[in-house]
């Protein structure tokens, strides 16, 4: 798993150095996925973060959504619509 968040990581500082960007609709639907996996996650966690063989997993997959969740906030243009970008993904932990 730490692979995969070196990955993300990489591929975060990558999407900020470039000039290439996603369409504000790509971001939208991506961002609508990535809210549901973050969103069950976060519940069961919620539900089941007692659990020490699920707590950690969760807790991973959580992590993963929220980043996958800036780095396609940050890969919209800077010159998209302020109502696509006024809302930044959140970078609170999930509640437990």
């Amino acid at each position: 798993m730490a692979e995969a968040a070196a990955g993300a990581d990489a591929l975060h500082e990558t999407t900020q150095n470039s000039t290439q960007y996603v369409s504000p609709a790509v971001a939208h639907e991506l961002n609508n996925i990535i809210a549901i996996i973050r969103g069950y996650a976060d519940r069961l966690l919620f539900k089941h973060g007692e659990n020490p063989a699920l707590e950690p997993h969760l807790k991973l997959i959580s992590e993963a959504a929220k980043r996958a969740a800036i780095i396609v906030h940050d890969a919209l243009p800077p010159n998209s619509s302020p109502a696509v970008r006024q809302n930044p993904p959140s970078s609170q932990q999930p509640t437990s």
